[in-house]
């Protein structure tokens, strides 16, 4: 059950950067609506209640998000794809990392499904210059 409302309107790539304001401000119950009903992550957590709980206790405090960059965007149809760049801390540390979510359509609008990561220090380019190529190349690969 859904308790945030979602325009139709709002695209894959304005759904990452809300979903980042959202991390901001602590809004986790945005987070977890925005999932699509079928994604791992919602596998994961079933529990809407749970999620928040462990949002609110872990994730608050280890993790800050310091840019969050659209690169790129590709909708066909039902089905989006979003490359984005991170600058974050995480336990007091930097990491940037490069993301390709996806995203699915549902009646109430583009609802993301999950991303593959990409850590900055694995694409030698500057960051604008990375494309989807980029991820399909790689041996190793990190989804959630």
């Amino acid at each position: 059950m859904e308790n945030h409302e979602f325009s139709h309107s709002l695209s894959p790539s304005d759904l990452v950067l809300a979903r980042c304001r959202a991390f901001g401000e602590g809004d986790f119950g945005f987070i977890y609506d925005s999932y699509h009903p079928e994604s791992s992550f919602r596998a994961q957590f079933p529990s809407r209640r749970a999620y928040l709980h462990h949002g609110a206790a872990s994730l608050a405090a280890d993790f800050r998000i310091s840019e969050c960059r659209v690169l790129k965007e590709e909708i066909r149809g039902e089905e989006a794809q979003v490359l984005f760049y991170m600058d974050t801390l995480f336990q007091g540390e930097r990491v940037e990392s490069f993301e390709l979510s996806s995203f699915r359509m549902t009646k109430n609008g583009w609802r993301y499904q999950g991303s593959q990561k990409l850590a900055r220090g694995e694409f030698a380019g500057e960051i604008d210059e990375i494309g989807f190529r980029d991820f399909e190349s790689r041996r190793e690969k990190i989804f959630f």
